[in-house]
């Protein structure tokens, strides 16, 4: 809020007598008057601002509680965020693992199968070949 400083009256009215237009006494009555003039300006400036003034600190306090408070949630919604990616990623790497853990297995199977495909193949094979030597 801005603070006014008031122009001080004059100490006392004077209380000399005017001679002529111009005469010290007409100055010094000239610069009281004129000196009373803006003091009244002034406090009816100041009562006509000092509320606005008052409604314009409060809304700027609360602008900036707001703003901290915007800050606080931005960086709980930056915590959050970070915390789901890392559990999308833990999730995804444990699907990886997994898929790499059944694909071992399936091509272990598979060679397996193979191995017996052929060592059946290969016996089979053998007596003929050896009724097929002998004959």
């Amino acid at each position: 809020m801005q603070a006014y400083a008031l122009n001080p009256l004059p100490v006392a009215k004077p209380n000399c007598l005017i001679w002529y237009p111009g005469d010290p006494c007409d100055q010094l009555l000239q610069q009281y008057h004129q000196a009373l003039e803006l003091r009244q300006q002034q406090e009816w400036q100041f009562s006509v601002t000092a509320p606005f003034e008052k409604q314009i600190a409060d809304q700027q306090k609360q602008i900036a509680d707001q703003r901290a408070q915007i800050q606080i949630l931005q960086s709980k919604i930056d915590s959050q965020t970070m915390e789901a990616l890392r559990g999308q990623a833990r999730g995804q790497a444990m699907l990886d693992g997994l898929g790499v853990i059944i694909g071992i297995g399936l091509a272990f199977v598979m060679v397996i199968a193979s191995f017996r495909r052929l060592a059946r193949s290969s016996t089979v094979a053998s007596p003929e070949r050896s009724r097929a030597a002998s004959a």
